[in-house]
Formats: structure tokens, C-alpha cells, sequence
């Protein structure tokens, strides 16, 4: 439902609307919109420990840089883009794939965000027309120790007593939007065994993709990404101990760095489990096996699964120099997000919209110029750790020695070269401004420490990216097309393709599920929140919850387990029953569902939900905000 980020590589934050209301209001999750909670706050109103209650609409608070966007249409468009990569050789084919998904994006309506989704590994393409709301005001957030109450100890695992719910609305003109095709809010829960449905954006799976390209991640991506993320988590825990104003700014990186880490253990985990990789390879065997048996399908598919296979080895090569440079180059930096986009943006308006980078095509821009003028508050000192934390690991990663190394550096230390970079005055929206709309000249006479730095080397980094296109992203996006085609001619349409963000809709039941010798139950109880609590965070409860306890049922569904096939991007997903009616909202998954980024186990993966009827109890009975409650029940 929601897809949202820690705002540290450049993404502009954005949801994907649950309408609830005629009047724009939106439902999705607490953790979805701690960056706008945070970027609200100050040391005077700390609204991520205290919750942000509104009783009247003039006291909602617009979210900065975030946007909503509503699906409107869907176009196949899998013809286009085959014809304009016919002739395309194997390093050139995703520079004709991309120029014709710009061709297609720009020619859409004028005032209609338009989007390219590439399905089934290359398979089909469909176009995706969205409205687009870039006015979101936060309107309700319960307090963070209750919206993700028991932490990361409690996170991917069930039971779980989690109120992680907000409430936004999208507004048009100053006004709230007029939405009067919403979704209805049930507030009785659901039974067990009682069929019901997700519909969400999950946000990426890898289950069409080649044994070795998971090899390949299983083997040197994820170690390398939970090795950075474990030293993250370090230094933000340490940055967060030095006071409360510290703690608040850290929070959203601490819970989004947690949350990342254990996602991607329990990938690593599914992966390194060999009953786990024998699901992928027998299924490309399978598939294998199928296209050598029939003599027209094994000439037009060649050696996909062998050109892969090579496109790996090559990428094994190139690997540190291009997530350290490129693909994840200052990674949680604001200021270095912002750079690299001001840089990049002034270099690439001056080419034709075909020619340009694809985040920087007419029809992509107004995004980034929404993310780099949005008013936000940066912290130096966090972003100092950050910046330190990459450069270290570039140098250490690729040596001293390496020519771009020495250029970013030059004869200053990371923790030297961080320290001046932090003090960049593109923290101010204005000098944001003012060097987005001066264009190249504006970027070639500025002085900023940060625009220096990244403009000294972008030059590389560009040739990094451009090395990777031919000789990784190419081969594979055109081999995995010969492979989507023939499992098209062996399975037709049966399989549904690997997640893109774009809308899913997955059905299933409420349920739980045995756990070795222990039976799981399907529901949590508003007890059993009490019980957990105790005097110490992550299960202290705030004095809100702490005073409600006498006027709330003790037996109220709290959080619910289901069979959905969901994976991360479904946060902020309505739970429906059969007549579309929401019964709750998804917030996470168990354990087991983790491997769901490979497959989907019936038996163990399971969908974790708040319920609605624990929504109603909250906002009625913990918070006494009857209006709103009106409003979701359409009064």
C-alpha cells in the first residue's frame, strides 16, 4: 500500500492512497509516516513521543516533500517496447528499453503521473496512470511506543500488539480533497477461517529471477549489505545516546536500519538454506527442461539462464565500485541526495528527453523538484555519520589506492572530508532553489563544499553506471525477456509476476499456523497488550494507554494473522472482507514471510494485521476523538 523510505538515497516520498473518507482522509501505517512525524517535531513538540491528535481540520500539518498518488488506468505496452529493442544488441538493450519507456511516459496526459512497470522480468510492460496529490497533511499518529510497541525484539515475529495506524488527508487547492469513491471501514473483526483480501503495492520479490542471480545475492550482496547496515546501526545507536533532541532525530533511520536488517537476514537465512535454493532451482530446471524438449522455443531462447550466468561473473568485478559510487553512493545523506540530483538534473535538462538518465525525463522531474525543494530539517552532525560511515567504506572497500578514491578524498581522512561536507548550505530549501532553477551555469560557479565534491567525480560515477548497463543490466534484462517468453508458452499467464510497487491484489484467510509442536493463534487481544507491558521501552506503554485501561475491552481483537501472500511495500495495505469493507490494516509479517521474496510457503507465510475494531477503540475510547470516528463510519 505504502511505499515510503528513511529519505537517505534520493526516493521522494510517496503513498499510495487508502481512501477512507469522502473528504481525502487516508488510512496507512504509523511506520510509513515517521518521516513526516519526525520532520514535524521539535524539541517543544516531540509528536513522535507524545502522538499528533487533531480535533478540527485547521490543525492539521502538511508532510513535507511527500505525495499520494491514485491509480486511474493500466495500458499494455509490451509491443512498444519489443519493437523499439528488436534490433538491440545485448549491451545496448536497456539504452532502447529506457528511450522508448520515456517516449511512451511523456506522450501521457498532461496532470497524470505516468509510470512504465515492467512485468514478469521483462515479459510484459503495462503503463500506469496515477492522480497524483502533492498537498498530504498528517491529521492523527498515535505515540511511537504504542505504534510499534515491542520494537525490533517483537519485529517479523507473532504475537504482536501493535497499534501502528495514522491517519492523513490529501488536500486540493487548500481544501480537503473531494474522494467519494472510498473505501468503508467494518469495525466488528474478523473471524477465523474467514476469507479476506489485501490490496497493496508489494514492493519487490524475486521469484522469476535466474539461480544465479540469487546465488549471486545470497553470496556477496546480502553479506555486504548486512555487514554496512549492522555498522549503521551502531553509529546511529551511539549519535541517539547523546541526548533527546539526538533520539528523536535518529529515531526514523534507527527503526527503518532494524527493520531492513532483519528483512534482509531472513532473506539470507532462505536463501542459505539448501531445502530453500532447491525450490529455485528445481523450478529453473523444470523450466529448462520444458524448452529443451520442444525444438522451436529452444531456438528462440538460446542460453538465457548462460548469459546470465556470465553477466554475473562480470558484475563480480565491478560490484564495490558500483553500489559504493553509484548505485548507493552517500547513502542516507540528505545533502548528498540532494547534490547529485542538482548535478545531474542541470547536466541532463540540456540533452533531448530520449538521451536523458530515466529519473530525469520530463516526466519524471517534477518528482525530483518536489523532493529537492521540500522543506526539511537537517541535522549536520547526523549527517555527518552518515557521510563518514560511506567514505570509510569506500576506501576500505575498494583501497587506498583505487584513482576514484583517491579523487574523492584527495589528502583528507573520510571522518575530515564528512565533517566539511556536512556544513553544506544546500540544507537551506532557498540555495536548493536557487541552484535547481540557475541550471549548469548555477552548478558550475558554486562554491558549496557538497556540490564540489560530487561534481569532481560524477564524471565516473556516470561511466560506473554506464559499464554496469552494458555489461550487466543488459544482458540479464534481455536474457530474462527470452525467459519470460518461454515460460509464457509453458505455463501462460498461471504464474503471476515478481512484485514491481505496482497493485496486487492477494487473497486468503485468517488464520494462524503451527510453529514445530506449538499451534500459533490467529488473534491478539487488547490483554494481552497489558500483560506484555512493562516499565522498559520497547513494551512501555504511554500514560495515555496506561489511564485508558479501565474504559477499554479487554477482549477486542487487537493484531491478527492471515495466509496473504504479501512482502515489504505492502505496509500501509487494507485487510478486506468479501464485500470490500476494511477490517484491518497490514503492518507486517512473520518470520517465514521473509523468504517470500523467493517463494511462498502456504503452510508458514503469514500477514500480520492491525485490526479496525482496535483502531475504533483508540481513537474512541484511548484518545476521545469522536470526529474522526464519525467520519470513518460515514456520519
Amino acid at each position: 500500500m505504502a511505499e515510503h523510505g528513511d529519505g537517505g538515497h534520493g526516493a521522494h516520498s510517496r503513498l499510495f492512497g487508502l481512501n477512507v473518507s469522502d473528504a481525502g482522509l487516508l488510512l496507512t501505517n504509523h511506520h510509513c509516516v515517521t518521516a513526516c512525524i519526525s520532520a514535524l517535531s521539535t524539541a517543544q513538540e516531540n509528536f513522535l513521543e507524545n502522538g499528533f491528535f487533531t480535533r478540527a481540520r485547521e490543525e492539521e500539518r502538511r508532510c513535507p516533500g511527500m505525495s499520494v498518488q491514485v491509480l486511474t488506468g493500466i495500458e499494455d505496452v509490451t509491443s512498444r517496447i519489443e519493437a523499439a529493442t528488436a534490433s538491440a544488441g545485448a549491451e545496448g538493450f536497456v539504452r532502447a528499453r529506457d528511450a522508448e519507456i520515456s517516449a511512451i511516459e511523456r506522450a501521457c496526459a498532461a496532470g497524470v503521473r505516468c509510470e512504465v512497470v515492467t512485468l514478469y522480468q521483462g515479459g510484459r510492460y503495462a503503463l500506469y496512470r496515477y492522480n497524483r496529490y502533492d498537498d498530504v497533511r498528517l491529521v492523527f499518529a498515535p505515540e511511537s511506543s504504542v505504534a510499534a510497541f515491542g520494537g525490533d525484539p517483537d519485529n517479523f515475529n507473532f504475537p504482536r500488539y501493535c497499534l501502528d495506524f495514522a491517519l492523513l488527508r490529501v488536500y486540493v487547492d487548500g481544501v480537503p480533497a473531494e474522494t467519494p469513491a472510498h473505501l468503508s471501514m467494518r469495525f466488528t473483526p474478523p473471524e477465523a477461517g474467514e476469507i479476506t483480501f489485501v490490496a497493496g503495492n508489494p514492493g519487490g520479490t524475486s521469484r522469476l529471477r535466474a539461480s544465479a542471480q540469487l546465488a549471486f545475492e545470497r553470496d556477496v550482496v546480502l553479506p555486504w549489505q548486512l555487514t554496512n547496515l549492522a555498522e549503521t546501526r551502531g553509529r546511529v545507536i551511539a549519535y541517539a545516546r547523546q541526548g533527546v533532541d539526538q533520539a528523536r532525530i535518529a529515531s526514523t533511520t534507527l527503526e527503518s536500519v532494524e527493520n531492513t536488517y532483519k528483512a534482509l537476514w531472513g532473506r539470507r537465512m532462505a536463501l542459505a538454506d539448501p531445502q530453500g535454493f532447491a525450490r529455485v532451482t528445481a523450478a529453473e530446471a523444470d523450466l529448462q527442461a520444458r524448452v529443451a524438449r520442444n525444438a522451436a522455443a529452444q531456438r528462440a531462447a538460446g542460453d538465457p539462464w548462460g548469459e546470465i550466468a556470465a553477466a554475473q561473473e562480470a558484475y563480480r568485478d565491478i560490484f564495490y565500485a558500483y553500489q559504493h559510487l553509484e548505485a548507493r553512493a552517500g547513502e542516507r545523506s540528505m545533502l548528498f541526495a540532494y547534490a547529485r540530483d542538482i548535478v545531474r538534473a542541470a547536466a541532463e535538462r540540456e540533452r533531448g528527453d530520449a538521451e536523458r538518465m530515466p529519473r530525469y525525463t520530463n516526466a519524471r522531474l517534477q518528482g525530483v523538484q518536489s523532493f529537492l525543494l521540500a522543506p526539511r530539517v537537517i541535522e549536520p552532525a547526523f549527517e555527518q555519520i552518515h557521510l563518514e560511515l560511506w567514505l570509510s567504506k569506500t576506501r576500505e572497500m575498494l583501497t587506498v589506492d583505487h584513482p576514484l578514491v583517491r579523487r574523492m578524498l584527495g589528502r583528507e581522512s573520510p571522518e575530515g572530508l564528512a565533517a566539511r561536507l556536512a556544513q553544506s548550505r544546500l540544507a537551506d530549501p532557498a540555495f536548493r532553489r536557487a541552484l535547481w532553477e540557475g541550471g549548469a551555469p548555477a552548478v558550475a560557479a558554486s562554491t558549496d563544499p557538497m556540490i564540489v565534491f560530487v561534481r569532481s567525480w560524477d564524471e565516473q560515477a556516470r561511466a560506473l553506471r554506464t559499464q554496469y548497463q552494458a555489461q550487466v543490466e543488459s544482458p540479464i534484462a534481455r536474457a530474462q525477456e527470452r525467459i519470460a517468453r518461454a515460460r509464457f508458452q509453458a505455463f501462460g499467464a498461471g504464474i503471476y509476476p515478481d512484485a514491481t510497487f505496482s497493485p496486487r491484489l492477494s487473497f486468503g484467510r485468517v488464520e494462524g499456523w503451527r510453529e514445530g509442536a506449538q499451534d500459533i493463534p490467529a488473534f491478539t487481544y487488547t490483554s494481552g497488550l497489558y500483560e506484555r507491558a512493562g516499565g522498559q521501552a520497547p513494551f512501555a506503554l504511554p500514560q495515555s494507554w496506561i489511564d485508558a485501561q479501565v474504559r477499554i475491552d479487554p477482549g477486542a481483537v487487537f493484531n491478527l494473522s492471515s495466509s496473504h501472500d504479501v512482502v515489504g511495500g505492502n505496509s500501509g495495505s487494507p485487510l478486506l472482507d468479501r464485500e470490500g469493507r476494511v477490517v484491518g490494516v497490514v503492518f507486517d509479517g512473520n518470520i517465514h514471510s521473509l523468504g517470500g521474496e523467493y517463494f511462498y510457503d502456504v503452510a508458514l507465510n503469514r500477514t500480520v494485521s492491525l485490526s479496525s475494531a482496535a483502531m475504533r477503540m483508540a481513537l474512541a475510547d484511548v484518545y476521545g476523538l469522536e470526529a474522526l470516528v464519525a467520519e470513518l463510519e460515514g456520519r
